[in-house]
């Protein structure tokens, strides 16, 4: 990572913020390619609100009791196995590009999560986890009086 200087609450560090996180996927990228690698299984999408992020994750050919989630402050940890599909006696593999094996990927989330309320549901290969933001996290309207 880079060093930076700046201050944590400012807009500027949110630059670099964002400058490591491009810095560390584009390297995560080239090694994968270089080496193969399950750290972008499975896929995630990451929506946010002010009250809560819910994040959607596509685990095709994966039962609900092989997969283990995981919540700690601001972090979300998936990790489970996706079985190697069996092949008949003399089955040469000529292309394999789905993903099997073990997996484990850790989202970091722009605030902590009320790991008490945490939902996760899982239909048709398709896991849907809402992660509720902690009540001190939540922004806070300030009144202001006049005089």
């Amino acid at each position: 990572m880079l060093f930076r200087i700046l201050d944590p609450q400012t807009k500027a560090n949110q630059f670099w913020r964002d400058f490591d996180r491009l810095n560390d996927e584009l390297t995560r990228s080239i090694l994968d390619s270089q080496f193969g690698s399950a750290s972008n299984f499975p896929p995630v999408n990451v929506y946010t609100k002010e009250e809560e992020a819910l994040v959607t994750c596509l685990l095709p050919g994966i039962e609900a009791d092989q997969i283990d989630i995981n919540v700690k402050d601001n972090l979300l940890s998936i990790h489970g196995k996706k079985k190697a599909e069996e092949l008949a006696e003399g089955t040469e593999v000529h292309r394999r590009e789905i993903f099997n094996g073990e997996f484990h990927r850790t989202l970091e989330l722009p605030f902590r999560v009320d790991q008490d309320h945490v939902l996760a549901k899982f239909t048709n290969g398709v896991l849907n986890i809402h992660l509720p933001r902690r009540e001190e996290d939540k922004p806070k309207k300030v009144s202001i009086i006049a005089g």
